[in-house]
């Protein structure tokens, strides 16, 4: 299962952070022995549906699932052991830890978190966002599938400074959604799940079906990257009666930003403090926008689901 979600995606390299995943119900047990008897020092959100009792005691953090005892987090610096009775509560716990890192490490390398798909479209790293219900997905797909794009991500990707004084993008291994209207717009997609089961099964999400990355480059057969330098932004609009917004820091920031409400800026390891480089410094958020506006950017505003191949192919040529 980790496969299906890492197997193109990489922790940057200055994280120096290990993983270890461990599959002992002794081990398990031990842990959870080992805690205090006394209540734990406080609780963590990792995930809408995932709460951690947390122990916090000498050089080391153990963290154990509110609902389920199939598993135990040790964090140790920057050393995380997630041990499991089950192979797949494991991977699932493990790719949330890699998430953690990626997006961890970015900020404290000045970077953080948008909300936006990227692509490697003629040479051309994009990054394409825009607000739910924007059309992300669907245009990325096209992308790929159309015009030979690499796919990088679908709907977060960490942004971060480089030494070159440029942005890369980094990629956060996630589900690509897919609406019903977007399968029904890509042959592939619409093909392969006429005859095939998504690993994640093949009910809706929030009237959505939800594909592992590694599924979408299969079946769109194009590799996934893991990292690309940005050199444009597209930002997506649904509003076919409404001008362009003018592209500077504050509407980027409008349509690419999660906000307070992002359950993913929650660091429940506890391990930033840990990562080298500005941990305790945060990034200015209002200097942060302010400087990724000075990238080109488009805003591309669609009305009608038939447009987006149209847009799709703007993005790819590089029109205006």
């Amino acid at each position: 299962m980790m496969a299906h979600y890492l197997s193109a995606f990489r922790v940057p390299e200055r994280n120096g952070t290990d993983v270890a995943l461990t599959l002992s119900y002794d081990r398990v047990a031990r842990v959870r022995r080992s805690v205090p008897a006394t209540p734990p020092t406080e609780v963590r959100n990792s995930h809408p549906d995932q709460r951690y009792q947390v122990w916090i005691s000498g050089d080391h953090e153990v963290l154990t699932p509110e609902r389920e005892q199939d598993h135990v987090i040790t964090v140790r610096g920057n050393h995380i052991t997630v041990s499991s009775v089950r192979e797949n509560v494991a991977a699932t716990i493990g790719v949330r830890v890699v998430r953690q890192l990626i997006m961890r490490g970015g900020e404290t390398c000045g970077g953080q978190a948008v909300h936006a798909g990227a692509v490697v479209a003629n040479g051309d790293g994009v990054l394409v966002g825009g607000q739910p219900g924007a059309g992300k997905t669907s245009v990325l797909t096209r992308l790929v599938e159309d015009h030979g794009a690499a796919a990088l991500s679908n709907d977060r990707t960490v942004v971060v400074p480089d030494d070159a004084g440029t942005w890369r993008a980094v990629g956060v291994p996630l589900a690509w959604r897919f609406t019903p209207e977007g399968i029904g717009g890509s042959p592939r997609l619409s093909g392969a799940l006429a005859h095939t089961t998504p690993r994640r099964g093949g009910g809706l999400t929030d009237s959505k079906v939800e594909l592992t990355p590694l599924e979408v480059s299969q079946i769109l057969d194009n590799p996934t990257t893991s990292t690309t330098q940005v050199t444009r932004v597209i930002v997506l609009m649904r509003s076919p009666n409404e001008q362009p917004v003018t592209p500077d820091a504050r509407s980027l920031r409008r349509h690419l930003d999660f906000g307070r409400a992002d359950f993913f800026a929650d660091d429940w390891l506890n391990i930033r403090p840990h990562l080298p480089g500005n941990a305790n410094n945060p990034t200015d958020p209002d200097a942060w926008w302010t400087t990724l506006a000075g990238l080109p950017v488009q805003v591309i505003c669609w009305g009608d689901p038939v447009e987006l191949a149209r847009v799709a192919a703007i993005i790819a040529g590089g029109a205006r």
